[in-house]
């Protein structure tokens, strides 16, 4: 048998090695009077066998959540009634994490299913799509740099993080600055917005419900004043009566791919009826 199995007191840093805590969280313990080891006549710590029985029960409590002071409260009075209680608590915390998992997985599919469909999407061409109404919220800011709508995106995505907390899960457009881009102009953009997926977010706007000029290409966003250019220019020739706005979605973009020539981005204008 391994004599260290056999062992009836643990140093500080033995302690730290096995459970995987951190020594400045043990003397922290010590503080609080959780875990109060024995002091050895050189003056180090001494764990003993009930220590790292109380160390295994907070080193599980924490990783469900329980904070220092609930565990503290239940290891200062640990009864039959105070165990089930906590027990109780347990399952409890338990339930919401199967369930924020569920919920991480489901994203994790769709945005599976949003790559698979995006890969073999049509490009180059000229279509009218049917939208249905879609609730926004947005971030007004000129932004000529990508890195820029970067911190743009990061800074939308703070207002909702209790909502959306998967930027995966998020659509994410921008709203083409026309003035910029019919002056030849490429890649500068008035606003970020995200199109909401929960019904009782509130919202900034609403993208109505309607009949759209779409037109999707890949590669990089330099291109997109030339498809803007030409989608008027196709408008016009075929009598569309367009709007004054025009947004790029991103159905693929550097949440998914490094490489710029995979981005697959959506431009849409919307046609008055």
């Amino acid at each position: 048998m391994d004599e260290a199995l056999l062992k009836q007191h643990y140093r500080i840093g033995e302690v730290s090695r096995l459970f995987g805590i951190g020594q400045d969280s043990l003397r922290y313990y010590e503080r609080l009077g959780i875990v109060v080891p024995k002091r050895q006549a050189n003056g180090y710590r001494a764990y003993g066998l009930d220590d790292m029985f109380t160390l295994s029960l907070i080193k599980d409590l924490r990783m469900l959540g329980f904070s220092m002071q609930q565990i503290k409260t239940y290891l200062d009075d640990r009864t039959l009634e105070s165990t089930g209680k906590l027990l109780t608590e347990e399952s409890v915390l338990i339930d919401r994490q199967i369930k924020r998992l569920q919920e991480r997985k489901a994203a994790i599919e769709r945005h599976l299913r949003t790559i698979d469909t995006a890969r073999t999407a049509v490009t180059g061409r000229f279509l009218i799509e049917r939208r249905p109404e879609r609730r926004c919220i947005e971030l007004a800011v000129r932004m000529e740099a990508d890195e820029e709508m970067d911190v743009a995106i990061q800074r939308l995505r703070h207002r909702i993080k209790d909502v959306t907390p998967q930027l995966s899960d998020i659509t994410i457009g921008a709203n083409l600055s026309r003035k910029d881009l019919e002056a030849g102009a490429t890649n500068i953009y008035d606003s970020v917005f995200f199109v909401l997926k929960n019904d009782s977010a509130d919202c900034d706007y609403r993208l109505p419900a309607g009949n759209y000029l779409v037109f999707r290409y890949r590669g990089s966003y330099e291109q997109n004043g030339d498809v803007l250019r030409s989608m008027l220019d196709y408008a016009h020739r075929q009598q569309l009566d367009v709007g004054t706005s025009a947004f790029e979605i991103y159905e693929l973009d550097n949440r998914d791919t490094a490489d710029p020539n995979e981005y697959l981005t959506r431009i849409e204008i919307p046609l008055c009826t």
